[in-house]
């Protein structure tokens, strides 16, 4: 069943009812230090550590790409849910922060909260309460952080 064909509550369980793959990728090669050039699609990016990480800093961290993705994914549903919701979104802003343990190694993150402000034509709390909710609930991101999934990292011949 098609997202917009279900309206909003047919969007909020479908992910639980209907099972498809799709295979996403993303190519890196290391450009020295500690950087490396990220493809994806047709899309290029660099990824550095900051210099008092060790790196040039000429692009954001992994950890910050991280944080990026966690919130682009719940700002994209919140963006396809609001317009079902017919909500009159008219801004919305994000501010996504994580504690990232320094004192073990490997360090990981040990708290992420993000933070969501939304303008609409609606101000109805019990309304943006729940386009907020079924967002991270629908976010990919959220999902595979909640299911920790587990990497499955392979040496490959060059």
């Amino acid at each position: 069943m098609n997202p917009a064909a279900a309206g909003i509550e047919g969007y909020a369980h479908m992910s639980r009812r209907e099972s498809s793959r799709k295979l996403l990728q993303a190519s890196l090669d290391w450009k020295g230090g500690v950087c490396s050039e990220v493809k994806m699609r047709s899309h290029t990016i660099v990824l550095d550590s900051s210099r008092d990480e060790g790196g040039d800093d000429r692009g954001p961290t992994p950890t910050e790409m991280f944080l990026a993705s966690l919130g682009s994914c719940i700002m994209i549903n919140i963006s396809r849910i609001g317009q079902k919701m017919k909500l009159g979104l008219k801004d919305v802003h994000m501010e996504i922060t994580g504690i990232k343990e320094h004192n073990e190694h490997p360090s990981s993150f040990v708290t992420l909260n993000v933070d969501i402000s939304v303008k609409a034509d609606t101000q109805d709390p019990e309304k943006l309460e729940r386009l907020v909710r079924l967002a991270e609930e629908n976010c990919t991101v959220s999902n595979t952080l909640r299911n920790a999934v587990k990497p499955c990292v392979r040496l490959q011949s060059m």
